[in-house]
């Protein structure tokens, strides 16, 4: 990767020795630690590093406040000194940190809860978090708890800030964590895009570049919309052409270096795996940013599809959906439903049915099974060489409700493969299907059968008795 690291500190050898060497005389001098074999070894070995990887991946929160109770915690809980003794440790601890980690410092005492959440959001687990920030796993655990009350207690009573802190078992955490939590929770549940938001400014945080969130949409969406079609080189020439991207009044003597800049940062997409390159050395995107740009790509993308729709260029619309990275198109497909009627809708999305991938047929079928007109093209999907689009399409037919696919269900209960027999009972219980009672019974009392299947069976006859007021169980 290019050398150009804005944001992000290396720490010398020089920094990382002197923090060593000073965290131990706090500790064994100014605190009289322990000089036992055993113990030196535990704090030499154990410790200090901990706290030396801790300090360099917050040395911007060495004088917060919150930060601070985090190496209280530490010190109590995860390397068991005194309750009496944390609070003034730690103060000795970091002092020196301060010192040789002499970085600009963030005071707001809710940072560190953001950088953990923020993870958090970005599905990375607790001990990848705690080993990511050198935060004790049993603190994120605890907060993560918190977090959960907050939102059990606002969603069983829609409560207000105000109302959450009446609350006695809330009130306990402090009302800077309370509020902190409050309008985490309240921003991921109803702000469009907050999580997707979160992601990207990880992302920034993880390539230590001088960048907002917009100029990581505009480049994947510029990577997006010339998906497998521009190498570094273009897509550098693609960004330098937005006017206004990543300028940061550099003017015209600022290329070489707006260049460098682009660079580092394809160079470290790539190394986070967050843009990759195909065969043809050409950018493209990884699921994961798909996932998160999808959004801010949907409204345009959703546009474009109704002008197409609009004066009924069934080709357009087609066009506009082919050219989508998968999971983008995934996206798109769940917007057809909530945006189109569903003639439209359905007469779009099966444009383009077997024409993209299997895994996109496949989540066709979970989508077809909310329009009846697709009946016809569902009953063809039964005859497929693919035993997951047979079961899937059974599956699709028994929420449709046609009972025009009963006879060809009842063939089903005899497919090779157990998935589909398994889909095929349960739609016919769905479907209540009375004629198929018997051969459901003949399935769900074969020892030889698979016990899924046999369960299957068991409980599509009782819903069809239900329905139905008879009984068949012998």
């Amino acid at each position: 990767m290019a050398e150009l690291k804005l944001m992000k500190w290396d720490w010398t050898k020089h920094d990382l020795n002197s923090l060593k060497e000073s965290l131990a005389a706090v500790l064994l001098e100014e605190w009289g630690g322990p000089r036992s074999p055993l113990a030196l070894k535990y704090i030499n070995e154990t410790i200090i590093p901990d706290l030396v990887n801790c300090f360099c991946n917050n040395a911007d929160l060495l004088t917060n406040s919150t930060f601070a109770e985090i190496i209280q915690w530490k010190l109590k809980n995860q390397f068991a000194n005194p309750s009496a003794v944390v609070v003034d440790l730690a103060q000795d601890l970091l002092i020196p940190a301060q010192k040789i980690l002499n970085r600009p410092q963030i005071m707001d005492p809710k940072e560190p809860w953001r950088r953990i959440f923020r993870l958090w959001i970005g599905d990375e687990s607790l001990p990848n978090i705690a080993e990511r920030t050198g935060y004790p796993l049993d603190y994120l655990d605890l907060l993560v708890l918190r977090l959960k009350k907050v939102k059990a207690f606002t969603a069983n009573t829609r409560a207000s800030l105000l109302e959450c802190q009446q609350n006695s078992e809330l009130r306990e955490f402090g009302f800077a964590q309370l509020s902190f939590f409050y309008q985490f929770h309240t921003a991921v549940a109803g702000e469009p895009l907050y999580k997707e938001h979160l992601k990207l400014e990880q992302i920034i945080w993880d390539l230590g570049m001088p960048l907002q969130v917009q100029d990581l949409v505009t480049l994947l969406e510029i990577i997006h919309t010339h998906e497998g079609q521009l190498d570094e080189d273009s897509l550098i020439s693609a960004m330098g052409e937005a006017a206004g991207i990543w300028g940061y009044g550099m003017g015209a003597s600022g290329g070489d270096q707006r260049g460098n800049l682009f660079s580092c940062v394809i160079d470290g997409l790539i190394s986070l795996h967050y843009i990759q390159k195909n065969k043809a050395g050409n950018l493209t995107l990884s699921e994961k940013s798909a996932q998160t740009i999808a959004g801010y790509l949907l409204p345009k993308l959703g546009e474009q599809l109704k002008r197409a729709i609009s004066i009924h260029d069934v080709d357009l619309s087609k066009r506009i959906l082919l050219n989508q990275n998968q999971e983008v198109l995934i996206r798109l497909i769940d917007w057809t439903l909530r945006e189109l009627n569903k003639e439209q809708a359905l007469e779009v999305l099966s444009s383009i049915y077997q024409k993209i991938s299997r895994r996109v047929d496949i989540y066709l079928l979970k989508v077809f099974a909310n329009f009846p007109l697709a009946f016809d093209l569902l009953m063809k999907c039964l005859g497929d060489n693919d035993s997951l689009i047979r079961a899937r399409s059974c599956e699709a037919l028994g929420r449709i409700g046609n009972k025009g696919a009963v006879f060809s269900l009842i063939q089903l209960l005899r497919d090779p493969v157990v998935g589909v027999r398994e889909m095929a009972a349960q739609a016919l219980g769905e479907l209540g299907a009375i004629v198929a009672a018997k051969e459901l019974l003949r399935v769900a009392e074969d020892y030889g059968e698979s016990i899924n299947v046999r369960e299957r069976a068991r409980g599509a006859v009782r819903k069809i008795e239900s329905r139905s007021g008879e009984g068949f169980s012998t």
